[in-house]
């Protein structure tokens, strides 16, 4: 048996190749959360009720599939990470295991929305989602494994993995009021995403045409 040591370093294709694969399946997925109403539709009454039934369904649906893309795309911060060791390795996969989770999360709020512990089980997936990505960054810049390039940019970008933790602390908050304003609240992730990519492209042109000063 080969036993693997903390202190070697290995290339990040393979994580990023597995990454890859399983949001691929993850995204395809969530659409069977969609479930229509079994039953004849015969007049357009039964189809507006039908309709109104598959509307919140696609609502969540949406909401999850962009989620996993904003953490798709947070996720190529990897390109900044020159090796990885079996500690961060490990991680990322307990991380990628609550990704993988997702998909019947998102089934569970999908048919139950109106329950608190439906909308707890989703927001706790979340969470575990956005601090587990956390750790993998402060991991990776306590280790010394990400390029010496991005150390200007390490304040933003620990500010804006921390907003993804802070939102759904606030949409968990909330689903003690209303389950689905909770949900309202988790929109803002992919607003914010949006906000903070403008931010972080602003910034780092200015710092590049400083330096070139």
């Amino acid at each position: 048996m080969v036993e693997y040591l903390p202190s070697i370093l290995i290339p990040t294709n393979r994580l990023e190749t597995l990454t890859d694969g399983l949001f691929a399946i993850a995204m395809t997925i969530l659409v069977v959360t969609i479930q229509i109403p079994i039953g004849p539709i015969h007049t357009a009454d039964l189809f507006v009720q039908t309709t109104s039934e598959i509307i919140p369904k696609f609502a969540v649906y949406f909401l999850s599939f962009l989620l996993l893309a904003v953490f798709w795309v947070d996720h190529h911060m990897f390109y900044l990470v020159k090796k990885i060791n079996f500690t961060l390795l490990w991680i990322n996969i307990f991380w990628l295991m609550f990704i993988a989770l997702l998909p019947l999360s998102t089934s569970i709020i999908a048919q139950f929305p109106q329950h608190q512990l439906a909308q707890l089980i989703f927001d706790f997936n979340l969470l575990f989602i956005g601090l587990f990505f956390y750790l993998i960054w402060r991991y990776s810049v306590a280790n010394e494994l990400i390029s010496k390039k991005v150390e200007p940019y390490y304040p933003y970008i620990k500010k804006s993995l921390l907003i993804m933790p802070i939102v759904i602390s606030g949409a968990i908050t909330t689903s003690f009021i209303s389950p689905r304003w909770s949900m309202v609240v988790l929109f803002l992730i992919p607003v914010l995403f949006v906000v903070g990519r403008k931010i972080w492209s602003s910034t780092a042109v200015k710092k590049k045409t400083t330096t070139l000063k």
